[in-house]
């Protein structure tokens, strides 16, 4: 078979002699390979790539976070030299199109301009998920606001965001550039202090970190404004002891740093919690689901949420395994992510494919089942119908299957 291009848009999937009977130009044979779509890797922290190899694994949840906000300090980055960011942007995003990239879903806090720009130098899509944080927010003057305001949830990245914009990003493709802003772009969507780059999003940090009303309003907005939301969840054993008990090395670090006065646990596991807040459902992403039993697998799987994996970074942590087969047995919609540099040694979405694979049988998934998290269910995840799949309309980001994979599928010639 044989992809018909026009202006990046895949125009038609026909046999090579159909097509070449009829296009007229010159093609090009790449040999015995297996064609199929870009990969997506459903969750990322970019900004957080000029910290590879500097922070402390192996050792659990907590002890990684204190390492990383050693390295990162209360300005969240701000002391790094744009161009170490930059350049550490730009070897991330030659290993993002190593692998064949089509688009990642990115965590932002403090960079999201110089992720955007390093992401379309690659020609790769990205989701922004500017994640709300904290228990005390402000109105955009500074006045203390309530946590359903959603105009106090704005975190800056969107700000920026907005600043950085180019008349391009107004104009899906296969628009012309001189193509002018969407009414809704330019006025911004509802709850919004100000407009909205088209490719972002309001999350969640987590259950432990976030307000559980400004979560539920940052939800509320997304799904006003077609969005989806995003939050980790159930990552690490210290994550489920601070919920249900408001105990453990979990609690005392967010003492001293997030937590207001007189807060009580909720007394409740992660999954069941986010349930009761009315933040799961089929628009949300919730990443790692690590920490899980048998009535936390139904409840995910029953909500309709995506639950993206991301093994190799729970591994190099050491919280934990996500109980993948059994998510994907129970009917839960599964995608991968490779989590960010911090916690990770690369940023190939196949290696975490490989990662499921290889596990113990009962544990593991099979390749075909893969390929679906690493393609489509991952375009499902993000809510980009324009990548996942070879097909007339779709965006023609294109990969190669790897040998490996091949040998396992059958598909070698």
């Amino acid at each position: 078979m044989l992809s018909g291009l026009r202006g990046g848009v895949i125009e038609a999937v026909e046999p090579m002699d159909a097509f070449r009977r009829r296009a007229g130009v010159p093609l090009a044979d790449l040999g015995d390979v297996t064609l199929m779509p870009g990969v997506v890797n459903c969750h990322t922290h970019l900004e957080l790539s000029h910290l590879a190899g500097r922070t402390v694994l192996g050792g659990g949840f907590v002890p990684w976070v204190k390492t990383l906000l050693s390295l990162t300090g209360a300005g969240a980055g701000a002391e790094t030299p744009p161009e170490v960011r930059a350049a550490a942007l730009a070897d991330a995003a030659r290993q993002l199109a190593a692998c064949h990239t089509a688009h990642v879903g990115d965590i932002t806090a403090v960079a999201p301009a110089a992720v955007r720009r390093a992401m379309q130098a690659a020609s790769i899509g990205c989701s922004h998920f500017a994640e709300v944080f904290g228990y005390r927010f402000a109105t955009p003057d500074g006045q203390p606001a309530a946590p359903a305001d959603t105009a106090a949830l704005w975190p800056w990245a969107m700000a920026e965001l907005m600043a950085d914009m180019t008349q391009d990003d107004f104009a899906p493709p296969p628009a012309p550039a001189s193509a002018a802003p969407s009414a809704s772009a330019v006025s911004g969507p509802p709850g919004a202090p100000f407009p909205v780059h088209p490719d972002a999003a309001l999350a969640g940090h987590a259950l432990y970190s976030t307000h559980p009303v400004a979560l539920a309003a940052a939800r509320r907005w997304c799904e006003r404004n077609h969005r989806v939301f995003s939050m980790h969840l159930a990552e690490h054993p210290d994550e489920v002891e601070f919920l249900t008990t408001g105990r453990g090395a979990l609690a005392d670090l967010l003492a001293v740093r997030v937590l207001p006065p007189g807060f009580a646990a909720p007394g409740m596991r992660p999954v069941p919690y986010a349930a009761e807040l009315g933040l799961l459902d089929e628009g949300t992403l919730a990443v790692h689901c690590v920490q899980l039993d048998a009535s936390d697998i139904r409840l995910l799987a029953e909500s309709g949420a995506h639950v993206c994996l991301c093994p190799r970074s729970n591994a190099a942590i050491d919280v934990g395994a996500a109980p993948a087969h059994a998510l994907a047995e129970a009917g839960a919609p599964l995608c991968l992510g490779t989590d960010s540099l911090a916690s990770n040694h690369d940023l190939d979405l196949w290696n975490e494919a490989r990662a499921l694979r290889d596990l113990p049988a009962g544990h593991d998934l099979p390749p075909a089942a893969l390929l679906r998290l690493l393609t489509v269910n991952g375009a499902s995840a993000l809510g980009r119908g324009d990548i996942g799949a070879i097909a007339p309309g779709r965006r023609a980001r294109l990969a190669l299957l790897p040998q490996d994979f091949s040998e396992a599928l059958g598909t070698t010639p």
